[in-house]
Parts: C-alpha cells; sequence; structure tokens
C-alpha cells in the first residue's frame, strides 16, 4: 500500500505531531508499506525505507502552502491514502489536492492546540470544516507516548509494554480505515 503522511512538524521539531509521525512513519514502513512523508522542516531525520519530502518553514506564507500542495499532489496522485495531520497549513493544501486525485484521505486529530485554535477563529475553522468534509474518515485516537528511559533508574517495562500495545492497536486500527474507510 502507498502511503502518504502530511505533517506541519517533523523531528527535529519535538512538539506533536512531529514524533507521532516519525514513530507512525516506523511502523508502516516496517509493515511493508511504501511511505512518503511531506512535511514543513528543516533538515529533516531519516527514517529507512522512507521518502521524506520538505518544504522549508522559512519561506514565505504564501510561497510556503503552494510548494507544499505541489508536492503534496505529486506524492498523493499515486497514493492509496494521504493521512494528513490537523493544522491549517496542512488541511488545506490535503483538502485541495482530494479534489483533483482519486486518493482517499484520513485525517488525524493531534495537535490539540491546532483543533482548538479553528474552533476560536473563523479562517482555520472555515479551512478544517472544508478539510474533514473532504475526509475520508477523522481519527482521533493516539497512541500512548514513549515512556522516558533515564540513566540510573529502573527500567519502566509496563511502560514500555504498554506503549507497544498501543502502538499495535493504533497501527491495526490504522491499516483497517486505510482499507475500508472506518
Amino acid at each position: 500500500m502507498k502511503i502518504v503522511l502530511a505533517t506541519p512538524l517533523y523531528p527535529p521539531d519535538v512538539a506533536e505531531p512531529a514524533p507521532y509521525i516519525k514513530e507512525l512513519a516506523k511502523h508502516l514502513a516496517d509493515g511493508m508499506h511504501e511511505v512518503t512523508v511531506v512535511a514543513y522542516s528543516y533538515l529533516p531525520e531519516k527514517i529507512p525505507g522512507v521518502h521524506i519530502v520538505v518544504v522549508n518553514k522559512r519561506k514565505p506564507l504564501l510561497l510556503r502552502l503552494m510548494q507544499y500542495t505541489w508536492l503534496l499532489w505529486r506524492a498523493a496522485r499515486t497514493a492509496d491514502v494521504v493521512y494528513a495531520q490537523n493544522g491549517a497549513s496542512v488541511e488545506l493544501p490535503a483538502g485541495l489536492i482530494t479534489l483533483f486525485v482519486q486518493c482517499p484521505l484520513v485525517i488525524h486529530i493531534g495537535d490539540t492546540a491546532a483543533h482548538e485554535r479553528a474552533l476560536v477563529h473563523p479562517i482555520f475553522r472555515c479551512v478544517e470544516r472544508f478539510a474533514f468534509k473532504r475526509a475520508r474518515t477523522i481519527v482521533t485516537d493516539t497512541p500512548a507516548p514513549r515512556p522516558e528511559i533515564l540513566p540510573f533508574g529502573p527500567a519502566p517495562t509496563v511502560a514500555q509494554t504498554t506503549y507497544q500495545k498501543s502502538w499495535e492497536k493504533h497501527m491495526s486500527d490504522l491499516i483497517k480505515t486505510f482499507h475500508y474507510g472506518s
């Protein structure tokens, strides 16, 4: 399956959804899927088996949005699904490209700050509603956060097990959504 992950943040950024997208791309690539990440980033972290396409965050806003939309369209033309993180800078291009590409859009609400901003700001609210209407499914589930491993401390085995199980369930649910749309 060819999967495009569209995200406003990607490591080395540390704010959500950056670590989530990196971990998701690893899991999908391990599952023998062809994964492309389209992100706003600068010096992105590489993942074996994952194609990463970036738009420099330092460009002017309009130029950045146009370039992102173009790159997302190029990646989505041959994709089986586009999985987009919420946030106006991704929702607008993702909604637009699905008007022209026969590829389903799945939106993940992983950035609660962006979602709350859309509830208050009329322009962001319109962009979010447009993207939600174009989406086949909206996913709100996010796996447990990676446990912190401290030096000289006991290994957080219970937290690691919970983390791994939450990712297994999340991946199973996502693959079903990608294939069947629910």
